[in-house]
């Protein structure tokens, strides 16, 4: 669904910085993804041009192929080891690794080590406008 002007408007005209400590979020199951955790730090709510989450996928677990025909999405590695897959290419990724998908491309993330994988992902635009 797509903001109106007004709504646009609204999360433009946010006029004071902000802070916020993402470490306090609560973890919300995945709806999608068993083994897989998101803490919404930025929302569509609050900014109309990027939503960012902090994504913990448990060893084992994944994000399977999956397609955003309206959002780019960026995954930046924050720790753990796992496995970026690009339109089905397995690409190997760690703590400092950053992935690309352009709006329509086929993408996943799987955790492929024996710890948490933890991932900040950035949609542009956010993905719930």
């Amino acid at each position: 669904m797509l903001w109106s002007q007004e709504q646009r408007k609204e999360a433009q005209d946010v006029t004071q910085p902000r802070s916020i400590d993402a470490a306090a979020l609560p973890w919300k199951p995945h709806r999608t993804y068993q083994g897989v955790y998101v803490r919404a730090v930025q929302g569509a709510e609050t900014c109309a041009d990027l939503e960012v989450r902090w994504v913990c996928i448990r060893p084992g677990a994944e994000i399977s192929q999956h397609v955003h025909e309206h959002s780019a999405e960026t995954f930046y590695v924050l720790a753990g080891e796992g496995a970026f897959d690009q339109e089905g290419e397995l690409v190997s990724c760690h703590a400092g690794s950053c992935g690309f998908a352009p709006a329509g491309a086929s993408h996943g993330v799987k955790n492929t080590g024996r710890e948490d994988l933890h991932l900040l992902t950035i949609f542009t635009p956010p993905l719930n406008r």
